[in-house]
C-alpha cells in the first residue's frame, strides 16, 4: 500500500499504543500488505486525487500549469434590467470602456468615476460631504423605497422626507426624488379612490309586511 502518510508505517510497530489505535492495528494485521511512504516531492497530484494513481506505476508526467486560456472572452449583455451605473462598474471591474462612446462621454466617464469605488458585487459613491452611499436599481431600489414610506418605521410621510430617509439609509439613485413622488401619489390615488367606494355603497333597508285585517273605511 503507497501512502503519503509517513506515520502509518510506523502504526505496527508503536508501543503503548492508545485502545483506538490498537484496535486499527488488529484490523490492518488482518491483511497482507506492505506500506510504503511516498515523499512529498514525489507526490505531484494534489489532496485525495494522488489515491486515484496506479499504485504500480511510480510514473508521473510533470507539466506546467496551463493559465492561458484562449477561449476567455469580454462580453457585454443588454436588457432591460442592466443597471444605469454599468459603465462605471465595468470600468472599476477592468478598465472596460463600451465600444462606440463618444469623446464627450469618454470624458464625462472618466471625470465622474473618480468618485466611484467598487467593493463587489456592489458600486458606492463617494459625496461631497464625504459620505458613502450605495447605488441601487430596479426591484432593489423600489422595495427600499416602498420601505421607507410604509414600513415598519415608515410613517407614510411625504416624497422628500421618504428620499431623506432613503438617503440616511446610505442608498441613492439618479431618479430617487421622481420615484419618491410617484409612490407617494399612487398611493394617495388608492386611498382616495377606496374611500370614494366606500362612500358610494348603497344600504341595504330591510322592510317588515305584516298581514291583518281591517274592517271598515
Amino acid at each position: 500500500m503507497y501512502t503519503d502518510y509517513s506515520a502509518l508505517k510506523y502504526l505496527l510497530s508503536k508501543q503503548d499504543a492508545k485502545p483506538m489505535l490498537i484496535r486499527w492495528v488488529l484490523f490492518l494485521q488482518e491483511f497482507d500488505i506492505i506500506i510504503r511512504d511516498k515523499k512529498g516531492t514525489e507526490n505531484l497530484v494534489a489532496d485525495h486525487l494522488s489515491r486515484l494513481e496506479n499504485p504500480h506505476k511510480d510514473e508521473f508526467e510533470n507539466k506546467d500549469i496551463n493559465e492561458n486560456f484562449p477561449l476567455e472572452t469580454l462580453g457585454k449583455i443588454s436588457s432591460g434590467s442592466t443597471p444605469w451605473f454599468a459603465d462605471f462598474a465595468n470600468f472599476h471591474a477592468g478598465n472596460f470602456i463600451v465600444k462606440g462612446m463618444l469623446s464627450q462621454q469618454k470624458k464625462k466617464l472618466f471625470k465622474d468615476v473618480k468618485h466611484y469605488f467598487q467593493d463587489d458585487p456592489y458600486l458606492f459613491w463617494i459625496c461631497m460631504d464625504q459620505i458613502i452611499q450605495r447605488y441601487v436599481h430596479g426591484k432593489e431600489a423600489y422595495d427600499i423605497l416602498k420601505a421607507c414610506h410604509e414600513g415598519p418605521t415608515g410613517g407614510h410621510h411625504g416624497a422628500n422626507f421618504t428620499a431623506k430617509k432613503v438617503f440616511d439609509a446610505g442608498f441613492f439613485w439618479p431618479s430617487i426624488y421622481r420615484d419618491a413622488h410617484n409612490l407617494v401619489n399612487h398611493v394617495i390615488f388608492v386611498n382616495a379612490k377606496a374611500k370614494l367606494l366606500k362612500g358610494m355603497r348603497c344600504l341595504r333597508t330591510l322592510f317588515k309586511f305584516v298581514k291583518y285585517l281591517m274592517y271598515g273605511v
